[in-house]
């Protein structure tokens, strides 16, 4: 939460989207860190401070890392960025971790969120299956 979520969602999602947090939905999925008590107090907690909406855990789509921003666009991107650095440390990882983390674009994000609508809808037509072939998504590259 502490490198995650509370920077996106307190610090940058706010920032971009001044005094319209009512129309912010957060979407996750059934991962057990999303699922957690403490998780899902903080969301909770984050929809009365800040109107945040998120989806609750009974609503979550079982078959949703095809949706999941973080699973189609953000995993990817961090592995192929952190592939070719070297760091000899914990530290030293989690240093270039975030280094890379904040250095996605505003752009960048926009263009993941621009897709994600569609993303959804060949979700549903295809009844909840994957979009995609894992090998496609191993082998995607993501310009920067």
């Amino acid at each position: 939460m502490d490198y995650v979520l509370k920077p996106i969602l307190e610090d940058f999602i706010p920032a971009l989207y001044p005094g319209e947090m009512h129309k912010v939905y957060f979407h996750h999925d059934k991962a057990s860190s999303h699922t957690s008590k403490i998780t899902q107090e903080y969301l909770k907690n984050l929809q009365i401070r800040t109107a945040i909406d998120y989806i609750d855990n009974k609503d979550i789509p079982v078959k949703s890392p095809d949706a999941s921003p973080l699973d189609f666009f953000a995993f990817g991107f961090l592995k192929q960025k952190l592939f070719n650095r070297r760091a000899s440390t914990l530290d030293g990882i989690w240093k270039l971790l975030k280094e890379v983390w904040a250095s996605i674009s505003v752009q960048d994000i926009q263009k993941v969120y621009m897709s994600w609508k569609k993303r959804c809808r060949l979700i549903t037509k295809n009844d909840g299956e994957h979009i995609e072939q894992t090998r496609q998504i191993h082998r995607r590259r993501f310009v920067k």
